[in-house]
């Protein structure tokens, strides 16, 4: 169905990829793979018309063919659905559905009620519920990626690529999207899944190939390879088994060890009498479903949201902030999956990127000298291990990857007393997210609280001493020690649990 050779593209003297090759048959679920900065974004834009390769040859269905726009992927039967979505969001559902392939009626007009039967069609199909006039920008980040999905299911391709498409997904919806992916397979469509979540890899995968420094250096049978075989060829490096290793550190969580005491925490409809806790070297995991008040309630703690009633106490006093600036004046910290929008200056260099939470916490308006600005993103480069070309590259030519690590040494680098961290590692690939969390364990070490919402339940129960479930604005379990299993976290997040902790530890 789909050969890609010799696939080479140079940006300047960067080789984004080097005579990469992947192969991918009709009725087959491929897997692509590699760490962030290993070529996939690349290979997929080749492969979707957005980037055109230096050197290479695609063939579908043993034809070489040209693809050198978006209109020409979808002339050969190629369609995306990207994890920073395609989708235009002051337009209704139906008409992102339906854009770039709109259906015509006479005299060329677009037939409106095709393409509404179109997009009811899919979203029944996805199980989303919502209504086909309903403007995009007001629904729910995941509901907003089932309709990206839809999108790609609408154009009829022969090749589907999923570019961390069930990122922002949680369980429900991704079995949805797998059983439909099945029912693809068995139509011979040939399905290309790009996802740093393991275990979606063996579930639903037939093959996998990993790219390395631009490079293929991997493609096998999912079935004869095992994680250790694929973190290995993702990174170069055997994974860490050895005692002690991965593994979190416990806390007694002395009462001179609390830093932070929310009680009765409010804001209708959002959030109901939320009692929180955190203390001083542990992380304080947070999990729930889309939309239960999770990002309301770290809204809150920064006062980028007013509750309506309740107290917070924090470093033993009680807060009253009037900004987020106040917060972040006070030793708070904030770090948002969301890169693109609420975390980097895409256009601004590296080291201004890194330098911007200095400035962010009273020294805005203080000369910017360059050395000092220099210095300061290269320790935080040095320390948290950012790859980058140059300090004076734009942010954006960074991996995903790299453009959190940037962040999070950003607000490190300044030694916060507590670090929020909202879907962190959220599109970043395994290497990156075990090094973020060493970055964070060792600032635990140093007395540092950290607060960290999740939608990935591994990552929660894998990095959590204690776990937070938000359920309709309400804290429906608090998972410590031997509770804190997987059948707990998503029976709590369905408001199942008995366990209905007011956030003693």
């Amino acid at each position: 169905m789909l050969e890609m050779t010799g696939i080479s593209k140079n940006f300047d003297a960067v080789k984004a990829l080097n005579n990469a090759s992947l192969e991918v048959k009709a009725g087959e679920i491929m897997a692509l793979l590699g760490s962030n900065g290993s070529g996939k974004s690349t290979m997929v834009k080749v492969l979707s018309g957005l980037v055109n390769p230096t050197a290479g040859t695609i063939k579908i269905d043993g034809k070489t063919v040209q693809i050198r726009s978006g209109a020409d992927a979808r002339r050969n039967g190629v369609a995306v659905a990207y994890q920073d979505l395609s989708l235009v969001p002051q337009m209704s559902v139906v008409d992102n559905i339906a854009l770039g392939a709109e259906p015509s009626g006479k005299v060329g007009m677009v037939d409106r009620k095709k393409a509404l039967e179109t997009a009811e069609f899919y979203l029944k199909k996805l199980k989303i519920d919502v209504e086909p006039d309903a403007l995009v920008q007001f629904l729910m980040p995941s509901t907003q990626s089932m309709v990206e999905i839809a999108k790609a299911l609408a154009l009829k391709p022969k090749i589907l690529i999923l570019d961390e498409a069930t990122a922002s997904l949680h369980s429900d919806e991704v079995d949805t999207v797998f059983e439909v992916l099945q029912e693809l397979k068995a139509q011979g469509v040939a399905i290309i899944i790009v996802t740093h979540r393991m275990s979606e890899i063996f579930r639903v995968c037939d093959r996998c190939t990993i790219l390395k420094g631009g490079e293929t250096v991997a493609s096998g049978n999912i079935k004869d390879m095992d994680l250790d075989e694929i973190v290995f060829h993702m990174t170069g490096k055997k994974p860490d088994h050895s005692a002690g290793a991965g593994q979190h550190l416990e806390h007694t969580n002395k009462e001179e060890d609390l830093l932070l005491d929310v009680k009765g925490l409010s804001l209708p409809p959002k959030l109901d009498s939320v009692d929180f806790r955190a203390y001083r070297g542990e992380v304080v995991g947070i999990g729930g479903l889309d939309g239960q008040g999770q990002a309301d309630f770290i809204r809150a703690l920064l006062a980028d949201q007013k509750p309506s009633s309740g107290t917070i106490v924090y470093k033993g006093r009680e807060v009253h902030y009037h900004s987020p600036a106040d917060a972040i004046a006070d030793d708070m910290g904030f770090i948002s999956g969301d890169r693109a929008r609420e975390s980097i200056f895409p256009i601004r260099s590296v080291a201004e990127n890194i330098f911007a939470g200095s400035a962010a916490k009273g020294k805005l308006f203080a000369p910017l000298m360059p050395k000092t600005v220099n210095d300061f993103a290269q320790k935080a480069m040095d320390d948290y291990g950012i790859v980058a070309g140059s300090k004076a590259h734009p942010a954006s030519s960074l991996s995903g990857g790299n453009q959190q690590k940037l962040v999070v040494g950003r607000w490190i680098a300044l030694s916060p007393a507590l670090l929020l961290l909202d879907d962190p590692t959220k599109g970043v690939d395994i290497h990156s997210r075990h090094e973020i969390h060493e970055i964070l364990k060792k600032c635990l070490e140093d007395g540092m609280s950290v607060i960290y919402v999740s939608s990935d339940n591994e990552e929660l129960l894998e990095i959590s001493d204690r776990i937070y479930v938000f359920y309709e604005g309400k804290i429906s379990a608090q998972l410590v020690g031997a509770d804190r299993t997987e059948e707990k976290l998503v029976a709590a997040m369905l408001g199942l649990s008995e366990n209905t902790a007011k956030g003693e530890a």
